[in-house]
């Protein structure tokens, strides 16, 4: 018998230790406990178990230490739940655990984000159905926007929310948008008195349906970034496929088209669909082997970040 504050042992794999430790430190969570009772809180989401397969051999796993955690109040439907199968099945309670963590695991890591923040995700999906702003706090600071939609990155490992801000004084429509990481946003809190900014006219709304069509984490499409690669640099670029941006032109005037492509034929004048946080990410590991042409205000911001790293060295 389990009760809600009761501490549980379960024997698990490396493998899935390992995964869940991973999870619980790239979402954010306070601990991997915490991680544990989110996914128990929600176990009805999951096939329910059968019990002639779950697993009874703990020494399976005895090379492994144990998940040890206290089940919280949110796990008390959970553990009405496991009394009782456990006392119908013969089932040890640390099994049933271990199931539904096994479960949670072999989920695509994308899902498992959506899954472990859903109640913030259910009320981001509806302010964007009923188009209306929310309050959220991401990354600690406190912002008011509209959700537009939930996307993936192209490897499906992170789930993003893609909002509208308040700030009316950009420059470009596209630069009220932004790709927020699900599992830093927090405090969520629907305005249904508002109307979402993106609808407030034609060319944001429109820019928000080209997001979602060509959706990146970084939110390339319509911005570009034109740089020059010496030899080692082209080389460099076809190595690098983490958040590498995608050719669209080559030559110096950018005038030669070139389909969308992620490889580079050697030395040359570049243009990628790229935008200038992506740039900022992505080349400056290639040092001198890239030289960033244009944007004008990116090109000086790789001078003055160069200028005060050659200044540490200097000494």
């Amino acid at each position: 018998m389990i009760n809600v504050s009761q501490k549980i042992k379960v024997a698990v794999s490396h493998l899935l230790r390992s995964q869940m430790e991973l999870d619980a430190e790239d979402y954010g969570l306070k601990s991997l406990s915490d991680l544990c009772n989110r996914i128990l809180a929600r176990y009805a989401e999951f096939t329910p178990p059968d019990p002639t397969k779950i697993g009874a051999d703990d020494t399976l796993y005895k090379n492994v230490p144990p998940l040890q955690f206290s089940l919280n109040q949110a796990g008390e439907s959970f553990a009405n739940f496991a009394n009782s199968f456990a006392k119908n099945a013969g089932t040890k309670i640390a099994a049933l655990c271990r199931y539904y963590f096994e479960s949670y695991v072999n989920m695509p890591r994308g899902k498992r984000e959506c899954f472990i923040f859903r109640d913030s995700l259910d009320k981001l999906t509806a302010a964007a159905e009923a188009r209306i702003n929310v309050s959220l706090t991401y990354r600690g600071e406190r912002k008011s926007v509209s959700p537009c939609f939930l996307a993936f990155s192209p490897s499906q490992v992170r789930a993003y929310v893609v909002v509208c801000d308040d700030k009316v004084d950009c420059a470009t429509a596209g630069a009220r948008f932004h790709s927020l990481r699900l599992c830093h946003i927090r405090g969520v809190a629907p305005d249904t008195a508002s109307k979402a900014f993106h609808c407030e006219n034609f060319e944001l709304s429109r820019q928000a349906e080209s997001f979602h069509e060509h959706f990146d984490p970084f939110l390339c499409y319509g911005q570009s970034v034109k740089v020059k690669l010496t030899e080692e640099g082209a080389k460099r670029y076809n190595k690098l496929t983490t958040n590498r941006p995608k050719v669209i032109a080559f030559g110096e005037s950018g005038s030669a088209q070139a389909a969308a492509t992620a490889k580079v034929n050697g030395a040359g004048v570049y243009t990628f669909e790229c935008s200038e946080k992506l740039a900022k990410v992505y080349f400056p590991q290639f040092l001198s082997d890239a030289d960033v042409l244009a944007p004008r205000e990116l090109r000086l911001w790789f001078k003055e970040q160069f200028e005060k790293a050659a200044g540490v060295y200097r000494g």
